[in-house]
């Protein structure tokens, strides 16, 4: 499977991948994975198969490929691997013209295939990863957002169901989250994209996603000194021992993939990655509006 050269088709995936492949699917195909969070705000999931690594959405499927081989990746023939000006100059001699979008990064086809570089021991900077991504999915354009929020960050939140956070309630619209937490960050996504639209708090700790009509309809709760709900804290905590005292104080959950959820309440926690002999803390409280009971 990772011997021979897969070629990458720009919109369409690259070897034996093709975008919008289910997950499932994609396990039955290359077996056992490493599933992992890109950030503890990310609600898709990462699975790692040896050299490459695949993130699916769960309506749209596979929009990601990470390609850690870099020798195994051609385009439209050039292989992708080795020093960059060679690879550059190789891709410009098919009328192919890659553009350095940061230091030691290149893009084209859309920005839909990017190279990332290091430095090797000879000290020649050579590719590292291959990333090839779903059309609608790349391009985002990062805004620095304004916020209305004067006084120092709020640390410390208690978690009701259904409503959310002291500073953020569900439903809330976009422009009152901004005008009560500090400044931080969104991504404009092309016309086009299926992303969610989300705005990143750095200072609060927060990331709320909303609706399409700007509506908080995700709180995620990233960095705090306490999280708390109906007495039990949390966060800060091992992912394992806060289980545990949730079904001690009573509350039924149901164990999820690298995370739990609080029955009926909207309440998640989230693992950032797969737990081994090392034992993770929760990687961050998510609230959401609460299924039926």
């Amino acid at each position: 499977m990772f011997n021979d050269p897969w070629e990458i088709v720009p919109g369409e995936g690259a070897g034996p991948l093709r975008f919008g492949t289910a997950r499932s699917a994609l396990h039955d195909r290359f077996g056992p994975s490493q599933p992992f969070r890109r950030a503890n705000y990310s609600a898709d999931l990462t699975d790692t198969y040896g050299p490459v690594m695949l993130t699916c959405d769960p309506a749209d499927g596979l929009y990601l490929i990470e390609i850690n081989l870099p020798s195994l990746a051609t385009f439209r023939g050039v292989r992708l691997a080795g020093p960059v000006t060679e690879v550059v100059e190789a891709l410009r001699a098919i009328g192919v013209e890659p553009a350095q979008f940061e230091e030691g990064s290149w893009s084209f086809a859309d920005d839909t295939v990017a190279m990332t570089t290091t430095w090797d021991e000879d000290d020649d900077q050579v590719i590292e990863i291959v990333t090839v991504v779903a059309p609608g999915r790349s391009g985002d354009e990062i805004i620095w957002t304004d916020g209305g929020a004067t006084t120092d960050p709020v640390t410390s939140h208690a978690v009701t169901p259904g409503r959310g956070i002291g500073l953020v309630t569900l439903g809330d619209h976009r422009s009152d989250v901004r005008r009560r937490l500090h400044s931080g960050m969104t991504t404009a996504p092309p016309a086009a994209s299926t992303a969610s639209r989300e705005d990143l708090f750095w200072d609060d700790g927060l990331v709320v996603r909303y609706s399409p009509d700007d509506r908080a309809e995700r709180i995620v709760i990233v960095r705090a000194d306490q999280v708390t709900f109906a007495g039990v804290t949390l966060m800060p905590g091992q992912f394992d021992e806060t289980r545990q005292a949730l079904i001690e104080a009573g509350h039924p959950i149901t164990d999820r993939e690298l995370a739990l959820g609080i029955d009926h309440t909207g309440i998640e926690l989230w693992l950032a990655n797969t737990q081994t002999t090392h034992r993770l803390p929760v990687c961050s409280v998510v609230i959401s509006a609460p299924d039926a009971p």
